[in-house]
This record gives C-alpha cells, sequence and structure tokens, in this order.
C-alpha cells in the first residue's frame, strides 16, 4: 500500500514521501494514531553525530500507537483491530507504520490512547524509577526535567523520597515539576546549585541522584557532572538518556567515593526483556500514578512536522510534542 512517510534526507531536510508498505509473513501493519518526538530525533534532525551502532534515522519516527488494520499470516499475537504501542525504529511519523511482533505491545484496556501512544518514553521513565535504589526517607536531586525527569520527579517521591530538588534551566519545567511534586526547584542558569543542594542537605548531599539530560542537549555534561558532585558518599548515581557524544566528568569522585551509578537502559535488552516488563511498567500508568497529559506541551499535524521541529529545537520550554496524521 502507499503510504504517507516522513523522510530525514539530511540536517533540517523531513521530505514527505509516498512510501510503499509490503508487509512480510511475520509483520503486523498499523494505522498510526499518535506519533511522538523522541530528543533522539531532535538530535538526528539537527544533524549531530550519531553513533553508528544505531538504527538508521532517514525514516524517523519511533515512539507511536495506533490500531492493527492488517496482519502476517504467521503473526499469532495480533489481530485486526487491536490497538497496540510501537517500540522502536518504525517509522512512526507516518500514516501507517509496520513491525515485527516483537515492537508491538497491546494497549491495556481503557487506556486512553494520547497516553498509551506515548508508551515507548513512559516505559523509559518509569522503568528508570523502579530501578533508581530510592529508599524511604531518601533526599533525592533530579538534574535534568525532560519528559523522563517528569516522571522520575513523579515517581521518586512516590516511591518513598523525603525529599525531591528539581534541577533545570528552564522555569517553565520547574514550575511543572513543583506542581507534580517537587519539593524545591532549582534553576542552574541564575543559581549556585552546588552550593545550595549542600546547604539543604547539610553537606552531605543527595542520597540519590538522577541524570536526565542527554542526546541534543548542551546541558548534558554540566548535569552529569552536577550529580556526580551531589551524590553523598556510597549513594546511588542514576543516567537515564543516552549521551551520544564523549563527555569530560569528574570519574575519580565515583570510584573514591563509593558510589553506585546505574544506567537504565530498559529499551536496549532483548526482546523477552521488554516482553516481561512492559506490562509491568504500564501497571502505574493504567492506575492513575503519573500524571503523562501535563507533559505534553505541543501537538501538531503531521503535515506540520517541519515546524514542529523547529519548535522543539528552539523553545527551551517544551518537554514532548505529538504529532497527529
Amino acid at each position: 500500500m502507499q503510504n504517507k512517510s516522513i523522510y530525514l534526507a539530511g540536517k533540517h531536510q523531513l521530505k514527505t514521501i509516498n512510501r510503499n508498505l509490503v508487509i512480510e509473513d511475520d509483520e503486523v501493519l498499523v494505522k498510526t494514531t499518535q506519533a511522538s518526538i523522541c530528543d533522539a530525533d531532535l538530535r538526528a534532525w539537527s544533524g549531530m553525530f550519531m553513533p553508528d551502532d544505531l538504527p538508521s534515522f532517514a525514516y524517523i519516527g519511533h515512539e507511536g500507537g495506533g490500531e492493527v488494520v492488517e496482519v502476517g499470516t504467521k503473526v499469532k499475537e495480533f489481530v485486526v483491530g487491536d490497538k497496540v504501542m510501537g517500540f522502536g525504529p518504525l517509522n512512526t511519523f507516518a500514516e501507517y507504520f509496520k513491525g515485527k511482533e516483537q515492537n508491538l505491545f497491546k494497549i491495556p484496556y481503557g487506556l486512553d490512547m494520547e497516553i498509551a501512544s506515548l508508551g515507548e518514553p513512559t516505559c523509559v521513565g518509569v522503568y528508570g524509577v523502579f530501578q533508581s535504589g530510592v529508599q524511604l526517607g531518601d533526599t533525592v536531586l533530579v538534574a535534568g526535567l525532560n519528559y523522563q525527569g517528569l516522571i522520575a520527579v513523579q515517581g521518586l517521591k512516590k516511591r518513598g523520597a523525603d525529599k525531591v530538588i528539581a534541577i533545570d534551566y528552564s522555569d517553565a519545567h520547574l514550575q511543572l515539576a513543583e506542581q507534580l511534586g517537587a519539593d524545591i526547584a532549582i534553576n542552574s542558569t541564575v543559581n549556585d546549585v552546588r552550593k545550595e543542594v549542600f546547604e539543604i542537605t547539610s553537606g552531605h548531599g543527595a542520597d540519590v541522584t538522577y541524570h536526565s539530560c542527554g542526546y541534543w542537549n548542551p546541558y548534558t555534561e554540566e548535569y552529569f557532572d552536577i550529580c556526580i558532585d551531589l551524590t553523598r558518599d556510597e549513594g546511588i548515581m542514576n543516567s537515564i538518556p543516552d549521551i551520544m557524544s564523549p563527555i569530560k566528568v569528574n570519574l575519580h569522585r565515583l570510584h573514591h567515593h563509593a558510589i553506585d551509578i546505574r544506567f537504565s537502559a530498559v529499551m536496549h535488552h532483548g526482546p523477552e526483556y521488554l516482553k516481561r516488563w512492559v506490562p509491568y511498567l504500564m501497571r502505574p500508568v493504567i492506575q492513575g500514578v503519573f500524571d503523562i497529559k501535563s507533559l505534553i506541551t505541543a501537538s501538531y499535524s503531521l503535515d506540520q512536522v517541519d515546524q514542529a521541529m523547529k519548535d522543539f529545537s528552539e523553545d527551551k520550554d517544551h518537554v514532548k510534542i505529538v504529532l497527529q496524521p
């Protein structure tokens, strides 16, 4: 079938093409309900260096969901009419996308499609909360209030943190973090973050830090070092996003102060791992533990994808932009 699809031809060059989609025996065809822009998509669109072990971003879009309209003869887990979430390089910036069974998950019954179509980035954030090591009564610092960072603010507080300190460069992000449960919000562009956090923690630092600033973001290195410096001795540091270019940070402190550093990369395990974890990660979303809709800061049609990318690139206050076919 002919399908309107977005193709990334080069830096800032998104083209609308007619792509012929033919499903193989082990593939599923999905009519897109909603896609969304990942920070990795923005990095690729910006023409920044992309590691060569990543799938191609030419047929762009790996976040999204929709309704199954056709299945291959060997497909066992899905039937026409199923609502699904996409996980992986599926070219979701399109009217239709196709994928193998291992890249699709059924949307839990009754879950809003707008929220469900954000399943992939949501699971990344919730998995980071689950793996964070936060204990009852901990003081936690979240550096970087992107989509996963704002999920962390909510989840770490509800997981038992006594105090959640949110760090960011955007006042809009910081205000949203406070609405979602952060106890203290600090703008790193106008405040001495290290001084303020040490005052808050009586010189000890945070029990757990959570770095959520990577991909294209110019604050990646600064926020990684802030987390290293502000994790207490024998504390835990988490880093969630991919850091696709080398950074220079104080690794000595991690070693010499026995800091446990964790990279929670749920999307980079095998399909069986995801099959076990995704339903578990979506459970608190179904239960309403997280406010997801407040993290959607703009919506564009697929025909406006150029403007959507430009908006995300230029407006530092955005969190998640979604695309409607």
